[in-house]
């Protein structure tokens, strides 16, 4: 599941794990281990993260919801609804200006979705939620006051996550992802 409003990416993948109760279905949601919690907490004086930085963080905590999380319920034969995915990372680091096969590959690890679905909600929403990646990202980017450049980021994330819709893959066995055209 992506998307760059992060409630409605949530509102969304509960509904499908109620409608998907018969095959035991759960929700993993960004930020399981914690770290863009931790991040909040910190001081004035860590300055603010760039874009690249919070795209590790964000392959980070994919790391930790993958190992702790989304493999283990996959072994139990259970459905997983990751909230947000891959794609959302990788728009975001598009909209910030970053290499998007730089991107990609940084999420290399990740096993592609069996099925990727894009909540498409409008852009022109609050971005106070804080319920997402490209919320959090957005806020965390930019100096408090600048509520225009958060926004023009939000909506490039939301053109670039509609151009790569879904991340493209080789064959299996490569192994190796590329962004779509």
């Amino acid at each position: 599941m992506d998307g760059v409003n992060g409630q409605a990416v949530r509102q969304t993948s509960r509904a499908l794990a109620r409608t998907a109760r018969r095959q035991r279905a759960a929700v993993s949601t960004w930020d399981a281990s914690g770290i863009f919690t931790e991040l909040t907490l910190a001081e004035e004086e860590a300055g603010r993260p760039s874009a690249r930085t919070l795209l590790l963080l964000y392959a980070a905590d994919l790391a930790f919801r993958l190992r702790w999380e989304i493999s283990p319920a996959l072994e139990e034969g259970r459905t997983v609804i990751a909230a947000q995915y891959v794609n959302t990372a990788v728009a975001f680091g598009c909209a910030a200006g970053l290499d998007a096969a730089t991107v990609v590959d940084l999420f290399a690890f990740a096993p592609a979705a069996d099925e990727t679905r894009i909540v498409h909600e409008a852009v022109s929403r609050e971005l106070a939620d804080g319920y997402g990646f490209v919320e959090f990202a957005c806020h965390h980017v930019f100096l408090p006051g600048k509520k225009a450049q958060r926004r023009d980021l939000r909506a490039r994330a939301r053109r670039a996550l509609d151009g790569i819709t879904p991340v493209l893959h080789d064959p299996p066995d490569s192994g190796r992802r590329r962004p779509a055209r």
